[in-house]
């Protein structure tokens, strides 16, 4: 008499079946109903595979616009494969997309491709992130000078910062015309600030340094700290004009002081 399996070793089977094609005990307890057991069990790796890939397409769509379907759904089968979701949010599914491009033998001649990839997900994530009430400038100028370089500044949870050694702005850019024409890319790369005003995302091409400075503020850094590491990359960095991005776009949302030299 053949015992019957669990519900939990019935949902592992499964699992592997539409994951792997793994039909191995699971086919003898799949009701066909007119069909044969893998036909069956086919509608529904078909079903996940479509669901999964499509919200991929929804994440990537200037990947897909760089590779094409055929490369793009061989990608994604790949990827549904090798990356099982691990969220109930479908939105949550594409963050480890990137680096699996990154390794793909088929993407060595696009290797701009990953940073494409990772500015639109820093897109969707900037999309998604909490809502926070921005500081008022004049806050800033009661610190003084040492309050101020000694102080941790909070940026808006939707800002993402994309630090490539290509033109990723510009390929994006390029993949929502319309007319497709040759893509020609720059002699340098771009550092792009990504964040979110009312409903609509917004980027922005960054100086090097500018990119230092944020990088650093993102990390906790007190703002004298990051300022010496935005100088120490380039000495013409301005920090005005860093401040003023910020605090124009809405981008400070709270600070605490943590130095104060004695």
């Amino acid at each position: 008499m053949t015992t019957a399996p669990s519900l939990l070793e019935l949902q592992r089977a499964f699992s592997r079946n539409v994951f792997a094609d793994d039909k191995v005990g699971l086919e003898s307890w799949v009701e066909p109903q007119g069909l044969t057991a893998g036909e069956r069990l086919q509608i529904y790796r078909n079903m996940v595979f479509n669901t999964l890939s499509g919200a991929l397409k929804t994440s990537y769509p200037s990947v897909l616009c760089l590779v094409g379907a055929d490369c793009f759904d061989g990608a994604a089968a790949r990827y549904i494969a090798a990356v099982p979701s691990r969220s109930g949010n479908l939105q949550d599914f594409g963050e480890a997309f990137p680096d699996f491009l990154a390794t793909m033998p088929e993407t060595v001649e696009l290797p701009y491709l990953a940073d494409v990839a990772r500015l639109e997900w820093a897109r969707q994530e900037s999309y998604l992130a909490a809502e926070a009430r921005p500081i008022a400038p004049e806050c800033l100028t009661s610190l003084g000078e040492e309050g101020l370089a000694g102080s941790v500044f909070a940026l808006h949870p939707s800002v993402r910062l994309i630090d490539s050694h290509y033109p990723v702005l510009d390929i994006w850019r390029f993949c929502q015309e319309e007319n497709h024409d040759y893509l020609r890319l720059g002699e340098h790369g771009q550092a792009v600030l990504v964040w979110r005003k009312g409903t609509q995302i917004v980027m922005q091409a960054i100086s090097s340094s500018s990119c230092q400075f944020i990088t650093g503020l993102l990390a906790g850094m007190p703002l004298g700290a990051a300022i010496g590491s935005a100088g120490a990359h380039d000495p013409r960095f301005d920090l005005s004009v860093n401040l003023h991005l910020l605090l124009q776009n809405d981008l400070l949302v709270d600070f605490h002081i943590v130095q104060r030299k004695s």
